[in-house]
């Protein structure tokens, strides 16, 4: 769905009002700190680097280098620059762009965190983490967003203590439920996959591309949408954010360009909801005589604590052919969690067949990681290869494991006016990371050896699309960049809602956990604003 063009404004209509919170960014954080904050009956202005209205409809298997094309299908325009293990390559990343952000593209798995997630850990390397709010705290917004996107399964029998504000889902199609008996059958506890997603009928679900009918229940379509509604909220599309303005210990401005001019806006909160990937960015682009490390950066841990998951994609067939009708993203299982002293995580179905599309793009995401990169008219051909591929594995049905990743200083953003997109990462893979994940992908194969499978890639796989910690949040200023409300340390009108600041990554997509921290950081905003009165 697309916004009404009555709420798109330009920035200089933008100049004449008067806002109670500028956020930059409409994603998963962005919108619902928006929806919530208009809810609340404050004026709020959106920046968004892509467009509210779209008109492409792509799969993000598809490569298109022109980024008009891409902002018109909602991805991110350029490719990101990557340093992985000193190996420098620019990549497709699976980022969204516009208004709804990554969540335009999102297969909508919104699963929540373990309570014991928040807890302090001792990680491999002896340094101690610890969430500065605990889960109960967190809870009642879990409640919330699964409430406002209309999140659909069912409890996992291992958690069934945990309260449930699940809508029930339809029946999943037949080779699904073909593999919930099968997993049941050797001692597995399946569950159905927490989804946001409103099956009309037919339903496709939508992984990877902009959800024509609606049903996905993305940050446009959750929140962005019924927060219109209020008439409390306004957008500037198409804006790239260059700085914000401070004194010692506030924000007065942000410097946005838009159509090649330069504005300053102002408002009494700003909130920083750009992603993991770019919100380090903009921060550490901010620099002045008060803050020449980058602002909220007297920790130097602005863009530090980069964290991915790992995912390793699975193809299984079903012991017969199977009707692929109905609901295909539907299956959660948990059971090695946590496992054997080590925190692993989820191993979930992707809603993928293995098709030729997705094969020649997970083909060509380890091309252009490996050493024969140089060699890029070898890239033309990995079309061959996939469709042996696809033929060979036929009806397969792919799964795919989700590994939690620690937080490491060395992992980080930086800011890079090199690069296509203004930024890199630099990202080490830990030796403990690499055993981890290989044990999980062994212990998943033995389970269901009963099941024909094949691994549908090597080595250790980083899922690009969950960067998270990079401004993380903690109680102690000297090792964080947020305090508990994620309001920035040493500035009084500047949080940050997106998945920055998460101090662990834990093992499951983390759009949910985005999504309800949003809502409580908003309530945090709003009390700000009224105690400020």
């Amino acid at each position: 769905m697309n916004l009404s063009h009555s709420f798109i404004i330009e920035p200089e209509a933008a100049l004449e009002k008067q806002w109670d919170v500028i956020i930059i960014g409409s994603g998963m954080g962005g919108a619902s700190a928006a929806y919530q904050l208009t809810k609340q009956n404050k004026k709020v202005l959106l920046i968004e680097k892509g467009l509210a209205n779209f008109g492409l409809f792509k799969g993000v298997e598809t490569e298109e280098s022109d980024p008009q094309e891409r902002l018109n299908s909602g991805k991110w325009p350029t490719k990101i620059t990557a340093c992985i293990n000193d190996r420098k390559s620019d990549i497709w990343a699976p980022l969204g762009c516009g208004a709804g952000g990554s969540s335009l593209l999102y297969a909508a798995a919104l699963q929540r965190l373990r309570p014991e997630d928040l807890m302090e850990q001792t990680l491999p390397d002896g340094s101690i983490i610890k969430w500065p709010f605990d889960y109960e705290e967190l809870a009642p917004y879990y409640q919330q967003a699964e409430t406002l996107f209309s999140v659909c399964g069912t409890t996992d029998p291992l958690e069934s203590g945990e309260p449930s504000t699940l809508l029930p889902p339809p029946a999943m199609c037949d080779v699904d439920q073909h593999f919930f008996q099968q997993f049941q059958a050797v001692g597995l506890h399946p569950h159905r996959l927490h989804v946001g997603i409103k099956y009309d009928n037919p339903c496709a679900e939508c992984g990877g591309h902009i959800c024509q009918k609606s049903c996905k229940q993305d940050a446009n379509n959750a929140c962005l949408q019924p927060a219109l509604l209020t008439g409390n909220l306004s957008l500037i599309e198409a804006a790239e954010v260059l700085r914000l303005n401070a004194r010692p210990d506030q924000i007065t401005s942000i410097t946005i360009k838009h159509k090649d001019n330069e504005y300053e806006l102002a408002a009494s909160i700003f909130v920083l909801a750009a992603g993991a990937y770019f919100s380090p960015v903009i921060l550490q682009n901010s620099k002045n005589n008060d803050w020449p490390d980058g602002l909220a950066n007297k920790s130097g841990m602005v863009g530090r604590n980069l964290m991915f998951h790992a995912s390793d994609f699975i193809a299984l067939w079903p012991k017969h052919k199977l009707s692929r009708q109905g609901p295909k993203k539907t299956i959660a299982l948990r059971d090695y969690y946590r496992f054997n002293n080590r925190n692993l995580g989820e191993f979930q179905s992707t809603g993928l067949a293995a098709g030729y599309g997705n094969i020649v793009y997970a083909l060509r995401l380890m091309f252009d990681q490996s050493k024969l990169k140089k060699l890029s008219f070898l890239r033309h051909f990995l079309r061959f290869p996939a469709y042996i591929a696809a033929k060979i594995l036929g009806e397969a049905t792919i799964y795919t494991t989700i590994v939690e990743d620690y937080p490491y200083k060395d992992n980080r953003i930086v800011a890079d006016k090199n690069t296509p997109s203004g930024m890199r990462f630099e990202y080490h893979i830990h030796d403990e990371f690499k055993e981890r994940v290989l044990f999980f992908k062994n212990i998943i194969r033995k389970r269901l050896s009963n099941i024909k499978s094949l691994p549908m890639a090597t080595g250790i796989n980083l899922n690009y699309g969950h960067p998270c910690g990079t401004c993380k949040a903690g109680e102690d200023p000297a090792d964080s960049v947020l305090d508990k409300n994620c309001k920035a340390h040493g500035l009084n009108n500047l949080y940050i809602a997106d998945a920055s600041f998460m101090p662990t990554s834990g093992g499951t997509n983390p759009s949910l956990t985005i999504a309800a921290n949003a809502l409580r950081v908003a309530d945090k905003i709003n009390k700000q604003l009224h105690d400020n009165r």
